[in-house]
Formats: structure tokens, C-alpha cells, sequence
């Protein structure tokens, strides 16, 4: 999805773009924050498109951070065996 972020009128940033639904053909999307999210398995972002009036939820995604792995300690062997 390639888009633009916008604002709408109380605020609320979103991306905005088209998207190609293979068979559905393309449509318009916008991408919104879920501002409702409470619990780390419920989804960052929600993926919606507009038919008519009525707003539809196509997709939802997660942000999943890593940390970087400790290195793991090494042993040496200072005895000459």
C-alpha cells in the first residue's frame, strides 16, 4: 500500500492509499491506530476500506519488537590441554 499520512478533522492520524485486492480490484485504504488497544495480543493497527457510508475492517497488525541477542560468554581453555 503506498499512501500518504493525513489527519482528519478531530485529530486522528491515519495512512491513506490504494490497494489492490487482486479479483476485489483496487480500493482505497486507510490505515488507523487502534486507540482502543489495552492488552499486547490485541492489533496496533487497523486496516479498513469505505464501501459506500459503511466503514469495513479488512486487516489487522501487530508491531513485534526483538531485542538484540546477548552474546553468549565464551569459555577459553588457559591450561595448555
Amino acid at each position: 500500500m503506498a499512501g500518504k499520512e493525513k489527519k482528519k478533522q478531530n485529530g486522528r492520524k491515519y495512512l491513506a492509499g490504494y490497494l489492490d485486492f487482486g479479483v476485489l480490484g483496487k480500493r482505497e485504504t486507510y490505515l488507523f491506530k487502534n486507540d482502543k488497544r489495552e492488552k499486547e495480543n490485541q492489533p496496533a493497527f487497523r486496516l479498513m476500506i469505505k464501501e459506500g457510508e459503511a466503514w469495513k475492517e479488512v486487516g489487522v497488525f501487530w508491531v513485534r519488537e526483538s531485542k538484540p541477542k546477548e552474546p553468549e560468554e565464551e569459555v577459553f581453555d588457559f591450561t595448555g590441554g
